[in-house]
């Protein structure tokens, strides 16, 4: 199996992709941050998705967000089950090549990404990976939608 992982890892081209527009640059770097979504991970070739991050919100259960910063720094929050964890680091981008370091140095990724700023998406990919986040914004204001009452 780790043969067949290898072979896919090296059929995959090593150039950076297309870089951002201003317009998903911006989006990317918004102060308010990205709301976890969607984790998929396909682990030895059968596709899980994490409970917490299944396409539907648990905000009272678990909570997620991704910020980036202007100064390549990012931090992350999530919180599952009334436990917080916080990972900090540095992340180069480079075309839509994204790695993050975290505070130890250690390197996540590259993942492909891609902005979606119609839908206010941004979507993080790996061969093993898959990450659907919503501008935070628009997941507040999507939240408190579905709260208002009918008139």
């Amino acid at each position: 199996m780790s043969k067949l992982v290898l072979l896919v890892l090296v059929a995959i081209p090593l150039v950076s992709g297309q870089d951002l527009s201003s317009t998903q640059l911006s989006m990317f770097q918004d102060p308010g941050g990205w709301e976890y979504i969607t984790v998929s991970d396909n682990d030895s070739g059968i596709q899980t998705q994490h409970t917490c991050f299944d396409g539907k919100p648990h905000p009272n259960q678990c909570s997620g967000v991704l910020v980036f910063t202007p100064q390549n720094k990012f931090s992350q929050t999530i919180s599952i089950h009334h436990q917080k964890v916080v990972r900090r680091g540095t992340y180069t981008l480079s075309g839509n090549q994204l790695a993050f370091f975290d505070e130890l140095g250690t390197r996540d990724g590259p993942y492909t990404i891609a902005v979606d700023p119609d839908k206010k998406s941004l979507t993080l990919d790996m061969p093993q990976v898959h990450i659907q986040l919503e501008l935070h914004s628009q997941y507040v204001a999507d939240r408190n939608a579905k709260r208002a009452p009918a008139h």
